[in-house]
């Protein structure tokens, strides 16, 4: 996305673009996202790209995130895999 920072001429048109690009399990929140920031067909202007992040965040993340995080973590496993790849695994998950 940050590549693109110069392509949109506001944080609202930004929105519209994250808006236009889900699909599968987030295109019913995005129905739903879209019904409730819309009057009589005229998108309402989100104030501010971290409202819309909010809600993007409480509607797909987990809701024990931190215990996810550490289930993940215990169960990780390097297997026939390469040690780079565990080791960038486990880096994301303690950072």
């Amino acid at each position: 996305m940050l590549t693109h920072n110069n392509n949109f001429p506001d944080k609202h048109t930004v929105i519209i673009f994250m808006l236009y690009h889900m699909d599968k399990k987030a295109l019913v929140w995005r129905t739903e996202f879209m019904a409730a920031h819309t009057v009589s067909g005229q998108s309402i202007y989100l104030k501010t790209m971290d409202n819309f992040l909010a809600a993007l965040d409480s509607a797909f993340q987990p809701f024990d995130m931190e215990g996810d995080t550490l289930w993940q973590l215990h169960a990780l496993k390097q297997l026939s895999r390469p040690v780079d790849e565990y080791v960038s695994e486990f880096r994301v998950f303690v950072t």
